[in-house]
């Protein structure tokens, strides 16, 4: 029973090392996505600064701001990409599989003690029968 229990706190602490790697993982891509909507927002600025400069002046500002604009959304796309592509590291999925291990070690563990423990829960019934037969078999003294 105690390396069930082994098993049970080794579980615990996986349990909250794969919680925490989902964590870093959700704050990664969540970063990253606010930086790619900044970097959108951005661009959305820089055109809307092209088309009023177009209103202004017919060729000279107009392509500078947007070459910038199209610059800030290729960034974003380029953000947005990273943080959609974002995969959890080598630690989270030796986590996991750690995590497993440990599942399957406290299944055998309880299957153990189980069949153990069964054994003698099974054998008094039999033990019964079997003495309830014996003397059935046993002719009447009269």
């Amino acid at each position: 029973m105690p390396r069930a229990f082994r098993h049970i706190r080794v579980l615990w602490r996986l349990e909250s090392g794969i919680a925490e790697g989902r964590i870093r993982l959700i704050v990664r891509r969540s970063v990253l996505l606010v930086l790619a909507a900044l970097s959108a927002l951005f661009g959305l600025a820089m055109l809307n600064v092209a088309a009023f400069l177009a209103l202004e002046s017919r060729w000279g500002p107009i392509w500078g701001a947007t070459a910038t604009a199209l610059g800030d959304f290729v960034i974003a796309a380029a953000f947005a990409a990273i943080a959609v592509t974002s995969r959890p590291g080598a630690e989270l999925r030796a986590a996991i599989a750690l995590r497993q291990a440990t599942m399957d070690g406290i299944e055998n563990e309880f299957t153990t003690l189980r069949d153990r423990i069964a054994l003698p829960i099974i054998l008094v019934p039999l033990i019964t029968a079997i003495i309830r037969g014996l003397r059935k078999n046993k002719p009447d003294p009269q």
